[in-house]
């Protein structure tokens, strides 16, 4: 059953390194972030804690959605995990619309789409067009209360957003 959940972790971490193209000092921090999610992940998928708490997308942060990309895309192919039964299911969201969670009591609305995402100190951006770790600006609620605000990632090693049932994370984008 471990290896089961920890195959499953992996399957569905849809995600890379959370500092790409940090300033050092970010980058040691978004470092250390990811460690400490990545030993409670470990730590949850042994059953020893509950899921690990995404971390909120702070306050002063501003998102920057270069020319290159704007207007691009049109959705986002976010992934659903059921992690009882190991289903993976697709769904697509227009970009700033919202939209129910397939399964679940969650809704989601999406922002930013930011192929290939860096921070600049207190701006989020993308460094071009290229698909290269891609993330999206979501808010996750749970019968009308926010439960995620952040980015959800497509290549990081871990899911952006998993709790005891589901794990949901970026499939890709649907260009215009």
């Amino acid at each position: 059953m471990r290896n089961k959940l920890v195959i499953l972790a992996v399957a569905l971490a849809l995600v890379g390194v959370f500092g790409a193209g940090c300033s050092n000092k970010s980058d040691e921090q978004a470092r250390k972030v990811q460690a400490e999610r990545e030993r409670e992940l470990k730590n949850f998928t042994e059953g020893v804690t509950p899921p690990p708490k995404p971390q909120p997308l702070p306050k002063s942060q501003v998102i920057e959605v270069p020319d290159s990309v704007k207007g691009k895309y049109s959705a986002v192919i976010l992934l659903i995990g059921d992690r009882r039964t190991k289903v993976i299911n697709k769904f697509n969201v227009k970009l700033g619309a919202e939209a129910a969670v397939p399964g679940t009591d969650y809704t989601i609305k999406v922002g930013e789409y930011l192929p290939n995402w860096v921070v600049r100190g207190k701006v989020v951006s993308s460094k071009d067009n290229k698909p290269e770790d891609p993330a999206v600006r979501a808010v996750i609620s749970e019968n009308g209360k926010v439960v995620f605000d952040g980015f959800i990632f497509q290549k990081h090693r871990t899911p952006s957003f998993i709790t005891d049932k589901y794990a949901i994370g970026l499939g890709g984008a649907v260009a215009r």
